[in-house]
């Protein structure tokens, strides 16, 4: 009987470890997997003089947003975005022309980010009294990307550049969560440069639209290759506006165009998946001790 006592303890103690075990693994890939899910709301912020103190701030849904706001996007049209252009030239500034890719027919047809219909950014900055000249407003992802634009970018956008539009429809999923990567920013640029006549927004479109200070880079190594799908943030969850004066500091507001660029949200994601699962094998190795 005593034998059977013990033999009893020893297995329900090497059961609940591993069960035990298996529940922190579960818990830590749905936080990881929770972190590059789908949106379905914004917190619109704008902030003072300051930085820091809160002006005004509103949260919205996507079924407000189409009920209460114009629609952008007919449901039918694509809009596409540019990747990276691998060329190289023994000449400097001939290579950089090569990447910028002026005419606008490389790595542009692969980046189709479907035909998908949202709301205008300049509209739902203006839920919380808009930007002024001078403005900037960071687009925030759920996992954390962050993407900064100037007010000339949003409030007149190049028709290269196109209005900037949190999309929360798409042709082939619907809405949001469905539309797995929604919410998500996206360019309606005009058919105006690439030869197939369709809504392009191109590397050279942006170098053309905004500062310097605003474009955006695919990084390998000590190479850069501009690229506009980097500004294409998905799993929007805040919109914050912050003043354009010397009161917040520009650190805060902004990256230098020679520091290195953030890590991509996939690269995000997928990094933030690898460390739950490291962290599981972990926990799992010393349970069995």
């Amino acid at each position: 009987m005593e034998r059977n006592l013990i033999y009893k303890r020893e297995t329900e103690k090497h059961t609940i470890l591993p069960r035990r075990c298996v529940l922190c693994i579960i818990c830590l890939l749905t936080l990881s997997l929770g972190a590059c899910a789908a949106t379905t709301s914004l917190n619109i912020v704008k902030y003072g003089g300051d930085g820091v103190t809160i002006l005004n701030e509103t949260s919205v849904t996507y079924e407000w947003m189409e009920q209460n706001l114009p629609v952008q996007g007919d449901g039918s049209t694509h809009y596409y975005h540019q990747g990276p252009v691998f060329l190289d030239d023994p000449d400097p500034a001939t290579q950089e022309m090569l990447r910028w890719n002026p005419p606008e027919d490389k790595n542009v047809q692969e980046k189709d980010m479907g035909a998908v219909k949202g709301t205008d950014l300049r509209d739902l900055c203006e839920l919380v009294g808009g930007m002024s000249p001078g403005d900037t407003v960071k687009i925030k992802a759920a996992d954390g990307f962050i993407k900064e634009f100037a007010y000339r970018n949003v409030y007149f956008p190049h028709p290269g550049q196109g209005p900037l539009v949190v999309t929360w429809w798409k042709g082939d999923s619907g809405y949001v969560p469905d539309y797995r990567e929604g919410m998500r920013l996206v360019f309606f640029a005009d058919t105006s440069t690439n030869p197939w006549g369709i809504h392009a927004f191109g590397n050279w479109d942006w170098h053309e639209s905004a500062d310097e200070q605003f474009w955006y880079y695919y990084r390998q190594g000590d190479q850069k290759y501009p690229t506009t799908t980097g500004l294409s943030v998905q799993y929007i969850s805040d919109i914050l506006i912050y003043p354009g004066n010397p009161a917040h500091a520009e650190s805060q507001r902004t990256t230098a165009h020679n520091a290195p660029e953030a890590p991509t949200q996939a690269g995000f994601s997928f990094h933030v998946i690898m460390g739950a699962l490291a962290a599981g094998g972990f926990l799992a190795y010393n349970f069995k001790r």
